[in-house]
Protein backbone atom coordinates (compact mmCIF):
# COMPACT_ATOMS: atom_id res chain seq x y z
CA UNK A 1 0.00 0.00 0.00
CA UNK A 2 1.20 3.46 -0.67
CA UNK A 3 2.58 5.90 1.66
CA UNK A 4 0.05 9.33 1.80
CA UNK A 5 3.19 11.20 0.05
CA UNK A 6 3.70 8.65 -2.38
CA UNK A 7 -0.05 8.11 -2.98
CA UNK A 8 -0.41 12.20 -3.82
CA UNK A 9 2.26 12.17 -6.19
CA UNK A 10 1.41 9.47 -7.88
CA UNK A 11 -2.57 10.54 -7.78
CA UNK A 12 -2.08 13.80 -9.26
CA UNK A 13 0.14 12.93 -11.95
CA UNK A 14 -2.39 12.62 -15.25
CA UNK A 15 -5.60 14.19 -15.96
CA UNK A 16 -7.56 10.33 -15.63
CA UNK A 17 -5.31 10.19 -11.85
CA UNK A 18 -7.19 13.47 -11.20
CA UNK A 19 -10.59 12.60 -12.58
CA UNK A 20 -10.16 9.19 -10.56
CA UNK A 21 -9.43 11.04 -7.13
CA UNK A 22 -12.47 13.51 -7.30
CA UNK A 23 -14.64 10.52 -8.94
CA UNK A 24 -13.77 9.10 -5.32
CA UNK A 25 -13.95 12.16 -3.43
CA UNK A 26 -17.82 12.81 -5.27
CA UNK A 27 -19.17 9.33 -4.32
CA UNK A 28 -17.50 9.02 -0.88
CA UNK A 29 -19.31 12.43 -0.08
CA UNK A 30 -22.62 11.06 -1.77
CA UNK A 31 -22.62 7.85 0.51
CA UNK A 32 -21.33 9.48 3.77
CA UNK A 33 -23.87 12.52 3.37
CA UNK A 34 -26.89 9.98 2.94
CA UNK A 35 -25.77 6.73 4.53
CA UNK A 36 -23.49 8.37 7.42
CA UNK A 37 -19.34 7.77 7.45
CA UNK A 38 -19.90 4.44 9.94
CA UNK A 39 -22.08 2.83 7.42
CA UNK A 40 -20.11 3.25 4.48
CA UNK A 41 -17.23 0.99 3.75
CA UNK A 42 -14.29 1.40 0.93
CA UNK A 43 -16.25 -1.29 -0.76
CA UNK A 44 -19.64 1.01 -1.31
CA UNK A 45 -16.93 3.40 -2.60
CA UNK A 46 -15.26 1.39 -4.74
CA UNK A 47 -18.59 0.03 -5.88
CA UNK A 48 -19.73 3.18 -6.64
CA UNK A 49 -17.06 4.69 -8.38
CA UNK A 50 -16.78 1.48 -10.60
CA UNK A 51 -13.51 -0.03 -9.12
CA UNK A 52 -12.42 -2.82 -7.14
CA UNK A 53 -11.45 -2.00 -3.35
CA UNK A 54 -7.78 -1.93 -4.31
CA UNK A 55 -7.83 0.71 -6.86
CA UNK A 56 -8.80 3.33 -4.16
CA UNK A 57 -5.34 2.69 -2.26
CA UNK A 58 -3.66 4.01 -4.93
CA UNK A 59 -5.15 7.66 -4.29
CA UNK A 60 -6.17 6.98 -0.51
CA UNK A 61 -4.03 4.94 1.82
CA UNK A 62 -7.80 4.55 4.30
CA UNK A 63 -11.16 5.92 4.62
CA UNK A 64 -10.40 7.98 7.43
CA UNK A 65 -7.93 9.70 4.29
CA UNK A 66 -10.94 10.08 2.31
CA UNK A 67 -12.95 11.54 5.19
CA UNK A 68 -10.55 14.50 5.82
CA UNK A 69 -10.04 15.50 1.73
CA UNK A 70 -13.31 15.94 2.21
CA UNK A 71 -13.75 17.75 5.59
CA UNK A 72 -11.02 20.08 5.73
CA UNK A 73 -11.38 22.20 2.90
CA UNK A 74 -14.62 23.23 4.12
CA UNK A 75 -13.44 23.51 8.04
CA UNK A 76 -10.80 25.71 6.82
CA UNK A 77 -13.11 28.09 4.59
CA UNK A 78 -15.36 28.39 7.73
CA UNK A 79 -12.48 29.20 9.73
CA UNK A 80 -10.90 31.77 7.19
CA UNK A 81 -14.65 33.59 7.15
CA UNK A 82 -14.78 33.23 10.56
CA UNK A 83 -11.40 35.22 10.72
CA UNK A 84 -12.70 38.06 8.05
CA UNK A 85 -16.15 39.00 10.78
CA UNK A 86 -13.78 38.63 14.08
CA UNK A 87 -11.18 41.38 12.37
CA UNK A 88 -13.98 43.43 10.57
CA UNK A 89 -15.59 46.79 12.04
CA UNK A 90 -18.76 45.01 12.58
CA UNK A 91 -20.85 45.44 15.97
CA UNK A 92 -20.71 42.57 18.02
CA UNK A 93 -24.47 41.54 17.20
CA UNK A 94 -23.54 41.88 13.64
CA UNK A 95 -20.69 39.95 13.82
CA UNK A 96 -22.61 37.03 15.89
CA UNK A 97 -24.96 37.34 12.91
CA UNK A 98 -22.84 36.80 10.35
CA UNK A 99 -20.75 34.20 11.93
CA UNK A 100 -24.54 32.09 12.30
CA UNK A 101 -25.06 33.14 8.27
CA UNK A 102 -21.79 32.25 7.23
CA UNK A 103 -21.67 29.24 9.19
CA UNK A 104 -25.41 27.59 7.78
CA UNK A 105 -24.84 28.88 4.48
CA UNK A 106 -22.67 26.11 3.41
CA UNK A 107 -25.53 24.08 3.66
CA UNK A 108 -27.08 26.08 0.30
CA UNK A 109 -23.41 26.18 -1.34
CA UNK A 110 -22.00 22.44 -0.55
CA UNK A 111 -24.81 20.63 1.30
CA UNK A 112 -23.41 17.54 1.48
CA UNK A 113 -19.68 18.14 2.67
CA UNK A 114 -21.09 20.41 5.43
CA UNK A 115 -23.71 18.03 6.46
CA UNK A 116 -20.74 15.08 6.53
CA UNK A 117 -18.48 17.81 8.11
CA UNK A 118 -21.14 19.06 11.21
CA UNK A 119 -22.84 15.32 12.04
CA UNK A 120 -19.54 14.18 13.53
CA UNK A 121 -20.54 10.16 12.81
CA UNK A 122 -16.45 9.68 12.52
CA UNK A 123 -16.20 8.50 16.26
CA UNK A 124 -13.87 5.80 14.84
CA UNK A 125 -11.67 8.02 13.45
CA UNK A 126 -11.52 10.56 15.90
CA UNK A 127 -7.70 10.64 16.69
CA UNK A 128 -6.80 11.09 12.84
CA UNK A 129 -9.96 13.49 12.40
CA UNK A 130 -8.39 15.81 15.57
CA UNK A 131 -5.11 15.70 15.15
CA UNK A 132 -5.76 17.24 11.24
CA UNK A 133 -8.97 19.58 12.30
CA UNK A 134 -8.22 20.17 15.89
CA UNK A 135 -6.29 23.47 15.46
CA UNK A 136 -8.97 24.58 13.01
CA UNK A 137 -11.79 24.23 14.84
CA UNK A 138 -10.08 25.18 17.67
CA UNK A 139 -9.45 28.46 16.44
CA UNK A 140 -12.66 28.61 15.40
CA UNK A 141 -14.02 28.14 18.72
CA UNK A 142 -11.99 30.92 19.98
CA UNK A 143 -12.77 33.52 17.10
CA UNK A 144 -16.88 32.69 18.42
CA UNK A 145 -16.05 33.24 22.06
CA UNK A 146 -13.90 36.56 21.42
CA UNK A 147 -17.44 37.96 19.33
CA UNK A 148 -19.67 36.84 22.47
CA UNK A 149 -17.39 38.38 25.06
CA UNK A 150 -17.01 41.54 23.26
CA UNK A 151 -20.85 41.42 23.16
CA UNK A 152 -20.97 41.29 26.81
CA UNK A 153 -18.07 43.86 27.61
CA UNK A 154 -20.26 46.06 25.24
CA UNK A 155 -23.50 45.47 27.31
CA UNK A 156 -25.32 44.00 24.46
CA UNK A 157 -25.12 40.29 25.52
CA UNK A 158 -25.93 38.53 28.83
CA UNK A 159 -22.77 39.63 31.08
CA UNK A 160 -24.17 36.01 33.42
CA UNK A 161 -23.34 34.02 30.59
CA UNK A 162 -20.00 31.71 30.40
CA UNK A 163 -19.17 32.87 26.60
CA UNK A 164 -17.93 29.33 26.06
CA UNK A 165 -20.95 27.74 27.40
CA UNK A 166 -22.64 30.18 24.87
CA UNK A 167 -20.57 29.48 22.29
CA UNK A 168 -21.44 25.12 22.62
CA UNK A 169 -24.74 26.00 22.87
CA UNK A 170 -24.98 28.15 19.79
CA UNK A 171 -22.99 25.77 17.74
CA UNK A 172 -24.20 22.98 18.68
CA UNK A 173 -27.75 24.35 17.66
CA UNK A 174 -26.18 25.25 14.09
CA UNK A 175 -24.65 22.15 13.73
CA UNK A 176 -27.54 19.89 14.49
CA UNK A 177 -29.35 20.95 11.15
CA UNK A 178 -26.99 18.27 9.91
CA UNK A 179 -28.77 16.23 11.13
CA UNK A 180 -32.60 17.01 9.41
CA UNK A 181 -32.38 19.45 7.29
CA UNK A 182 -33.15 18.31 3.67
CA UNK A 183 -32.78 20.90 0.93
CA UNK A 184 -35.77 20.55 -1.38
CA UNK A 185 -38.48 19.18 1.40
CA UNK A 186 -37.84 22.41 3.79
CA UNK A 187 -37.58 26.14 3.98
CA UNK A 188 -34.73 27.13 1.88
CA UNK A 189 -31.50 28.11 3.81
CA UNK A 190 -31.66 31.80 3.49
CA UNK A 191 -35.04 31.39 5.35
CA UNK A 192 -33.51 28.81 8.11
CA UNK A 193 -30.24 31.38 8.46
CA UNK A 194 -32.77 33.83 9.31
CA UNK A 195 -34.86 32.12 11.77
CA UNK A 196 -31.67 30.76 13.48
CA UNK A 197 -30.14 34.46 13.66
CA UNK A 198 -33.12 35.34 15.98
CA UNK A 199 -33.09 32.26 18.14
CA UNK A 200 -29.16 32.78 18.76
CA UNK A 201 -29.33 36.43 19.45
CA UNK A 202 -32.31 35.90 21.74
CA UNK A 203 -30.41 33.33 23.62
CA UNK A 204 -27.60 36.17 24.33
CA UNK A 205 -30.48 38.76 25.07
CA UNK A 206 -29.79 40.72 28.38
CA UNK A 207 -31.60 39.06 31.13
CA UNK A 208 -33.53 42.59 31.30
CA UNK A 209 -34.33 43.05 27.94
CA UNK A 210 -31.80 46.18 27.38
CA UNK A 211 -28.85 45.66 24.66
CA UNK A 212 -30.50 44.13 21.57
CA UNK A 213 -33.19 44.41 19.83
CA UNK A 214 -33.47 40.93 18.24
CA UNK A 215 -36.07 41.56 15.72
CA UNK A 216 -35.12 44.81 14.73
CA UNK A 217 -31.30 43.24 13.92
CA UNK A 218 -30.72 42.87 10.28
CA UNK A 219 -29.71 39.26 8.68
CA UNK A 220 -26.53 39.69 6.98
CA UNK A 221 -26.25 37.83 3.61
CA UNK A 222 -22.84 36.00 3.06
CA UNK A 223 -20.88 37.50 0.13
Amino acid sequence: MPTAKHSDFRSSGTRLGRTRRDQILRQATELFQRRGYSNTSLDDIASAVGIRREGIYYYFDNRAQILLNIVKPISLELLERMREVAASNMTPVQKLATAVERHLMHFEKRFGETKIALRDDYAAERDAVAAELGPIWQEYEELWISVIRDGQIRSLFNPDLDPKIAYYGIIGMCNSVARWYEPKAMLPVPRLVEVYVRMCLACLRRSDGEGLDVLASPVPRAS
